[in-house]
């Protein structure tokens, strides 16, 4: 009986044994994120178990603080382990890892390892990007240090900054504009492992301007201001807009005028600042960042600088400046001619043909012939018209108004006959183009001296009689002073013979 029971003790003892007897858990060494895996991939590095019977290994995740089986890896020379589709650009993920043997008996569960999450927020202003992330966890106090990896458009990575073991962030200033950037972290243990972080990319590009900024017209106003008009399509970044100003083609743009952004999509000015009879004016429309930076520019809009000159033949030369820009130019140039109140189209000019003459002389004869009144100011201005297939949406820039100021002409006959059969030549007046109506003043004298006709009024003449009677044949002198349009007098006298059949 005795016997029976020690038999039974020994193999309960040999049992006890033999459950104890665990496999070696493996070395675990590192969780890496691969930088730029897609689906984003963690690779699990140990050293193999001691224990010679091992024939695999089982890999965990700690989720929500438990540990939950992910995957088993077979073969005890096995050493590593990717895990496919992580969500480590996003959270730091916990990892542990044990063996078992062909008994299937587990070994102890090693401790956690944590990858690294990188971070990072871009200035847009600075143009510098501040990199952050978490320590790693799975060495004790072991880390010698972390390195920053970083590579652009077309390079590979380069070690740009290597920092202590209890630095978790650096700045990496001075990035050139929209170039792509790629950066993870390495940390280094004191034995030469590394683990890497999950990568993080972007393009250092600053805030996004208008997707249109157009200058739609700039055109001279009756009151010889600059009108003004901009389009704006998708706003984008902007906290405000500026009104650029340069002169005669110049190129030293100033500010003349800002608009705090509010979600319009025109903006309406008038520039006042200006002399539009004497210089052109080239204007941009600028969107400003919350940097207070240019994001984007519109294209050029200019005034049409219109002179005119008077030739001796009664010939009006005009000559114009070149309206730009519009995006495809301008179609045709329409002349306005500005007589005496009334505004008369005198004709059109094609792309690029900046110049017209027109000859007033039919226009001086048909007044003369009607005995109107005729100005001495004749004025011109022209129109530019947007070459542009949706004619509903035809911008329009005018010029200035250009004048020209003839010399006044003034002719008396030499003799006149009352009595006449035609009713002209019985009135003695002068013919003049381009005298002004005041300051006027006509007088008639006999050959003694003595007044006979006075008149201011420019269309009165003499009829060689007054209310007692007609004057007699003989001879006659007038006196005649009057004005041009510039206020400049003149005078001029002579005699004349009064004829009575």
């Amino acid at each position: 009986m005795k016997k029976i029971i020690s038999m039974i003790l020994l193999a309960f003892s040999i049992s006890a044994v033999a459950q104890n007897n665990l496999p070696d858990p493996p070395k675990f060494q590192s969780a890496s994120v691969i930088p730029e895996s897609s689906p984003t991939t963690v690779k699990l590095t140990w050293r193999p178990s001691d224990s010679t019977d091992v024939v695999g290994y089982i890999v965990y995740k700690i989720v929500d603080n438990i540990t939950t089986t992910l995957d088993t890896v077979y073969e005890r020379a096995s050493t590593f382990y990717e895990y496919v589709g992580s969500s480590a650009k996003s959270t730091s993920e916990r990892f542990r890892l044990a063996s078992f043997d062909r008994d299937g008996y587990k070994s102890t569960i090693t401790d956690y390892h944590s990858t690294i999450l990188l971070t990072s927020t871009f200035d847009k202003c600075e143009h510098k990007v501040a990199l952050t992330w978490s320590s790693y966890s799975g060495w004790g106090t072991n880390i010698a240090n972390y390195r920053v990896y970083r590579r652009f458009t077309g390079t590979d990575y380069q070690l740009i900054k290597t920092v202590s073991a209890t630095t978790n962030e650096y700045i990496d200033e001075n990035l050139a504009n929209d170039r792509w950037y790629c950066y993870y972290i390495e940390a280094v243990n004191n034995n030469g492992t590394t683990a890497t972080s999950n990568s993080i990319d972007f393009t250092s590009s600053g805030h996004e301007g208008p997707m249109r900024l157009i200058a739609q017209y700039a055109s001279v106003d009756e009151n010889q201001n600059i009108a003004l008009s901009f389009q704006i399509a998708n706003s984008g970044e902007v906290s405000e807009f500026q009104l650029l100003r340069a002169m005669n083609n110049d190129d030293d743009y100033k500010t003349i005028a800002s608009f705090p952004f509010s979600g319009q999509t025109q903006i309406i000015y008038t520039d006042s600042d200006v002399d539009a009879t004497q210089n052109t004016y080239q204007y941009v429309l600028a969107s400003v960042d919350p940097c207070g930076q240019i994001s984007k520019m519109s294209n050029i809009a200019s005034n049409i600088l219109l002179t005119a000159t008077s030739l001796e033949t009664i010939d009006h030369n005009l000559e114009w400046s070149e309206y730009r820009d519009w995006p495809n130019g301008v179609i045709s140039y329409k002349i306005y001619s500005y007589f005496d109140g009334v505004v008369t189209e005198i004709g059109s000019n094609g792309q690029g043909v900046l110049s017209f003459n027109n000859n007033i002389s039919e226009y001086v004869k048909r007044c003369h012939d009607k005995n109107e009144y005729l100005t001495n100011t004749f004025c011109y201005f022209v129109e530019a018209y947007e070459n542009t297939p949706d004619i509903q949406q035809q911008n329009v820039s005018r010029s200035n108004i250009a004048c020209i100021y003839e010399t006044p002409i003034v002719w008396l006959p030499t003799a006149f006959n009352i009595t006449s059969k035609d009713e002209v030549n019985r009135v003695f007046k002068p013919i003049m183009s381009f005298v002004k109506d005041y300051p006027y003043e006509f007088i008639i004298y006999d050959r003694w001296g003595q007044q006979v006709f006075k008149t201011t009024n420019i269309t009165e003449g003499w009829s060689g009689k007054d209310a007692r009677r007609y004057y007699h044949t003989d001879y006659y002198v007038y006196k005649i002073r009057y004005a041009d349009y510039k206020d400049k007098e003149y005078s001029k006298s002579g005699t004349f013979y009064l004829l009575m059949e």
